[in-house]
């Protein structure tokens, strides 16, 4: 099977996507020739169909066991998530509240996060900030 007609095999499928089943299929999927296969392509394809629209319900689905979540996965779900920084911050908030550390995880989206994210909500962050201050190896 040629690379171009897996291409056109999986636009379609991202095209006729009506349920959040078929939106996990078509995004596992595309994860998983993103991490095997080292191709970005299909993970592209994906952010732009679904990136502009209401993702925090599916987003919410990964990142409830967001400590345990590969990191590699976090780049898409960040992509996905866009400007809806309210789930990443309810996740981060989650995540710094049950772990005595700050994990690989959250490091990884606080060192990736958009900082202009901060001004939509100051004060939560700024919460969020001086729990994180508090923790033992900070």
């Amino acid at each position: 099977v040629s690379t171009q007609s897996t291409g056109k095999w999986f636009e379609k499928r991202i095209l006729v996507v009506r349920s959040e089943e078929e939106r996990a299929y078509v995004f596992n999927e595309s994860y998983y020739v993103l991490k095997r296969l080292e191709k970005n392509e299909y993970m592209y394809m994906f952010v732009n169909e679904f990136g502009g629209s209401d993702s925090i319900t599916f987003i919410s689905r990964y990142l409830d066991d967001f400590d345990n979540l590969e990191t590699e996965m976090l780049y898409p779900l960040l992509q996905l998530a866009g400007r809806n920084y309210e789930v990443i911050l309810d996740t981060l908030t989650k995540s710094v509240a049950n772990n005595p550390g700050l994990g690989k995880n959250a490091m990884l989206v606080l060192q990736n996060i958009n900082m202009w994210c901060f001004q939509a909500d100051w004060e939560r962050w700024s919460s969020l900030f001086n729990k994180i201050t508090e923790l033992p190896e900070i």
